[in-house]
C-alpha cells in the first residue's frame, strides 16, 4: 500500500517516510506499545513473550511466582518485562547493543548525557546518586503526578571511573556520564535495585 499518491510533492512524501521509520513503540510509564503495564503474563506469552531463565537455579519454586523477567528477543530485544505475582509491573531497557532502538516517548535513549536527559525533562527529573557507582554515576528519576508510576535512567562514565568526573546531584547533570539503562513502571518495582534479586 502506498503511503501518499504519486501526485503528492518530494516534501511530502519524505516526511511520510520519516513517520514511518519512527513507528517504533516508545517507552512511557504505563506501556511500551502493546505492551501495557498489569498485562497478564499469560497475556504476554500471547504475544511471543516467555521466560528464558526459567531453568536456572538462582530463583527456588516459592520465589518464582513473586518475581520474575519474561523476553522476546525477536520482536523486543534488549527488553526486559518484570512480572510480579502474574502481573507486569516494570519494564527494562537493558544494557546491550540491540537496547539503543528504545526510546522513552519524549526521545531519550541509551547514550545520552545526563545534559541531554536533563534538557528532555528539566525540573521534572530529580538526580539521585548511583547505589552502586558513587560518582561515576547517577539516577534519573521520574514520577507521573499522581506518584503510581516511576522512570529511572541509569548513568555511568565511559570507563567506569568516577574520579575524572566527580559530580553529585547538588552539582546538576553531568555532560560525560551516559545512560546505560532505563525502566519504567509502578513506582515501588522500578526503585528495585537488582530487579527480582
Amino acid at each position: 500500500m502506498n503511503c501518499i499518491p504519486k501526485t503528492v510533492a518530494l516534501p511530502l512524501a519524505f516526511l511520510c517516510l520519516a513517520g514511518a521509520a519512527d513507528s517504533q513503540p516508545r517507552l512511557a510509564f504505563e506501556g511500551l506499545g502493546p505492551v501495557r503495564i498489569g498485562m497478564s503474563e499469560t497475556e504476554l506469552k500471547k504475544i511471543g513473550f516467555s521466560d528464558p531463565y526459567r531453568s536456572s537455579d538462582w530463583q527456588t519454586d516459592d520465589e518464582y511466582p513473586a518475581c520474575h523477567y519474561l523476553a522476546n528477543e525477536e520482536d523486543y530485544p534488549g527488553v526486559g518485562l518484570m512480572i510480579n505475582d502474574n502481573r507486569l509491573v516494570r519494564i527494562d531497557v537493558g544494557a546491550k547493543a540491540a537496547s539503543a532502538k528504545w526510546q522513552t516517548l519524549s526521545g531519550a535513549t541509551i547514550g545520552m548525557t545526563e545534559t541531554e536527559i536533563a534538557a528532555i525533562y528539566g525540573s521534572w527529573m530529580k538526580m539521585d546518586y548511583h547505589p552502586y557507582l558513587g560518582d561515576s554515576g547517577s539516577y534519573l528519576t521520574l514520577q507521573s503526578g499522581d506518584g503510581r508510576y516511576r522512570m529511572i535512567f541509569e548513568t555511568a562514565t565511559p570507563d567506569g571511573s568516577g574520579e575524572a568526573f566527580v559530580s553529585s546531584p547538588s552539582r546538576g547533570p553531568n555532560s560525560r556520564k551516559r545512560v546505560t539503562d532505563f525502566r519504567a513502571g509502578l513506582a515501588e518495582p522500578v526503585g528495585y535495585i537488582e530487579g527480582c534479586s
